[in-house]
């Protein structure tokens, strides 16, 4: 058998199985810098998105504590750090 420009394939295809070889895996397709980046662009858009909401409860919670006497009502509800309410009770 020779070696022509037509049938390298037919070639190295047929002493992979003389020679009892695996067939060769296609390696996963990575993606490119510009695909990493927009992954992460969207990721981080969403992590800012979550952090603007808790940050307006927290502005929210500060406003309420510099109004004199309010942060120590009985009953009044604050915001914890991470949103959830507490209601004082003493």
């Amino acid at each position: 058998m020779s070696i022509e420009r037509g049938n390298a394939g037919e070639h190295t295809a047929f002493w992979r199985r003389v020679l009892n070889k695996p067939e060769p895996v296609t390696a996963e397709r990575k993606p490119t810098q510009a695909e990493r980046f927009a992954a992460w662009s969207a990721q981080n858009r969403q992590n800012e998105a979550k952090a603007t909401q808790t940050r307006a409860v927290v502005e929210q919670t500060r406003r309420e504590l510099h109004t004199p006497g309010a942060a120590y009502k009985v009953g009044a509800e604050r915001f914890a750090m991470d949103g959830t309410r507490w209601k004082r009770v003493a």
